[in-house]
């Protein structure tokens, strides 16, 4: 298939070659999160030896963890790629296995993402995990990621609801199939007018093709397809992404303010949009 230049910048921005860290080289300070389940740490398990997991490092018997799978940019299989971003979100009370490897190589498909939902869903799985909350899973993604999630949540009853971060369909087709019969909620956090995902209008155009009734949200914060997930605790970017998976996901009331009454939002530079929010009905853990 032939790509434009453009398109194959978005799927494969920050890569070179391929196999690289999608996000930029540099060491922001590390952190266990600030969510009340902190600290947050990775750490591999010998069932899904293509994951790294992130998840608090000590869960009271009483809790119930929801589940998130996380797909790199650029489809990259290094686990850590993202790792001040997912460590904050798991901080806050969930199991994120991210596809690949801790500094691994190549590159991910959406097949470890259903993967994934599969291992979480078994006797293996909740035996050892015995806190997973498995009605309540994402499939999330940044950019090549983002389509990823599409691939492996649009049709899975499993999946209760879809994140999109810098990154959306790829043809007017793939949006009338997709984007046009999603019916879970669908949350998307793009970079603005020099987002790539932006110009290739992509998030843009999925977020148009959704039906009215599917809650959804879109928010762009003019800071490019990078995003802010090298910064610390993923920077604006993990704000928003702590709210959202917060409120599908764990039913927390007061994070769901951040995108019912956006002034919290706005003021931290978010241009957004929404539609049917008040669908969105979850259970507090």
């Amino acid at each position: 298939m032939h790509l434009s230049s453009s398109l194959f910048a978005f799927l494969t921005w920050g890569v070179s070659p391929l196999t690289a860290n999608p996000l930029p080289q540099s060491s922001p300070p590390q952190t266990g999160g600030t969510g009340p389940f902190a600290p947050a740490e990775y750490t591999t398990i010998s069932p899904l030896r293509s994951h790294t997991l992130y998840l608090p490092k000590s869960v009271p018997a009483s809790s119930r963890l929801p589940i998130i799978l996380w797909g790199n940019g650029g489809c990259s299989a290094d686990g850590l790629g993202f790792r001040p971003f997912l460590t904050q979100i798991a901080s806050h009370g969930f199991f994120i296995l991210a596809s690949g490897t801790p500094n691994g190589k190549g590159q991910t498909t959406a097949a470890l993402m259903t993967q994934g939902v599969d291992w979480v869903n078994s006797a293996e799985a909740k035996a050892k995990y015995p806190f997973l909350e498995t009605s309540r899973i994402a499939v999330a993604g940044m950019s090549c990621g983002g389509v990823e999630a599409y691939t492996a949540g649009h049709n899975d009853s499993r999946v209760s609801t879809i994140g999109i971060f810098n990154s959306g369909l790829l043809s007017v087709a793939e949006s009338e199939k997709i984007a046009k019969n999603l019916r879970k909620p669908v949350f998307y956090f793009l970079g603005g007018e020099s987002d790539i995902a932006y110009a290739n209008k992509q998030g843009e155009r999925d977020y148009k093709y959704l039906p009215a009734g599917t809650p959804s949200w879109k928010g762009n914060l003019p800071v490019g397809h990078g995003g802010t997930y090298s910064e610390k605790n993923g920077g604006k970017f993990g704000v928003a992404a702590v709210a959202y998976f917060d409120w599908v996901l764990r039913g927390n009331a007061k994070a769901s303010e951040y995108f019912k009454n956006d002034a919290e939002a706005k003021n931290a530079g978010w241009k957004v949009e929404s539609k049917n929010l008040d669908g969105i009905k979850v259970t507090p853990l």
